[in-house]
């Protein structure tokens, strides 16, 4: 029983003293990076090593968060893991209010309490909370505001401004019917704001990472920007090779330059991480897109034998996940026409027409699918 004693004193002392090897922005820093190289375990140690030595300051509780965070943006149709998140950043808040009662212009907690609140809101927004994403969302721009006004030199807080900026442009303009919720925040401005988080992914002190990760999004996914894509998240993929997000960013903006081989040689290993469960990859819905990438690829390559079994598999996906219509479900059924079609089969490609034009219509996929349906794809 001593021993038991003496070992768990031993472990405990060793893991204190090792909180102070390194200083505290060591630690996040080197968190940071563990986090987006999927080492969450290596991760956590660091911010509670960061918790342990300074438990009332809120940088380690809010980065302990963003681990959660990351969890679920790897598979963001699981919501098992929200309550978690909700709980890290409910800490951070009850820190951040701790100080803020002693000093309503502490700037780092000011800083810490928008960003919980910033993060808080973009998980809203993804679970289709509208209110409470626009309640958090106003409310981590009036901090990241107070911040800049004191301090214009915090480029951190300038990432929080940038994707502001940014979204409040362009979420109206996109979505009609969250008009009304936009109503209670300033007007944005989409040029200003990817200016803001550019400036940010250069001199941010721990957003670098998180700026070039929201570029790449911007870029590949509304901006339809590819070149600009491919800069940023190629650098994120070379280093954080591990993770799939980054690297599945750099693959799109592959297919959207019309790099095919580059494109096919990606998403091919992507389907065959997927298919061997590696860590971070075990995600059905990453698993459907590398198919149905992959398949595309060899379509364009004239390689139609390999491509069909691609195919299949992502027909097969899109059965077993897909609840409601989904724009990739459709892609993949509106893709499967135009391979019925080039092999001469024009009874089951019209097949796969109807299925699209059965669905919502996503982008350009009714006018594609009546378009091929009358004339067929060669």
């Amino acid at each position: 029983m001593k021993k038991i004693v003496y070992t768990f004193i031993f472990f405990n002392v060793i893991l204190f003293s090792s909180a102070f090897t390194q200083t505290k922005e060591e630690l996040l820093k080197d968190g940071i990076n563990y986090v987006y190289n999927l080492k969450f375990d290596s991760a956590e140690i660091n911010f509670n090593k960061v918790i342990l030595s300074e438990p009332k300051s809120p940088e380690g509780y809010f980065f302990y968060s963003l681990v959660q965070w990351w969890k679920i943006y790897l598979n963001k149709n699981d919501e098992s893991k929200d309550e978690i998140f909700f709980q890290r950043i409910e800490k951070t808040l009850e820190v951040t209010d701790n100080l803020l009662e002693k000093n309503k212009q502490d700037m780092n907690a000011l800083f810490y309490k928008g960003g919980s609140l910033g993060y808080r809101g973009l998980l809203w927004s993804m679970r289709e909370k509208w209110l409470k994403a626009a309640n958090d969302g106003r409310d981590a721009i009036n901090y990241f505001n107070k911040i800049y006004e004191k301090n214009p030199e915090n480029k951190d807080a300038l990432f929080g401004l940038g994707i502001y900026n940014y979204f409040a442009e362009y979420v109206p303009d996109s979505y009609p019917y969250l008009k009304p919720l936009m109503l209670i925040f300033p007007k944005g401005d989409k040029i200003k704001g990817l200016e803001q988080i550019k400036e940010s992914s250069q001199y941010g002190k721990y957003s670098k990472t998180e700026a070039k990760f929201i570029l790449a999004y911007i870029y590949l996914f509304y901006e339809k920007n590819y070149a600009q894509a491919e800069f940023y998240s190629k650098q994120l993929n070379s280093e954080f090779p591990q993770n799939p997000v980054f690297e599945k960013y750099l693959y799109s903006s592959y297919v959207g330059l019309g790099k095919i081989n580059e494109a096919y040689q990606g998403w091919k290993r992507v389907a065959e991480k997927c298919k061997n469960y590696e860590f971070g990859y075990e995600n059905w819905y990453l698993h459907r897109e590398a198919n149905y990438y992959t398949a595309m690829c060899m379509m364009y390559m004239k390689r139609l034998g390999e491509a069909a079994e691609y195919l299949n598999k992502a027909e097969e996906l899109t059965y077993y996940l897909d609840k409601d219509e989904t724009n990739i479900g459709s892609n993949i059924f509106l893709l499967l026409g135009k391979y019925y079609d080039i092999i001469n089969n024009r009874e089951k490609a019209i097949f796969y027409y109807n299925k699209v034009l059965d669905m919502k219509n996503f982008g350009e996929t009714h006018s594609e699918a009546e378009k091929y349906k009358n004339n067929p794809y060669k």
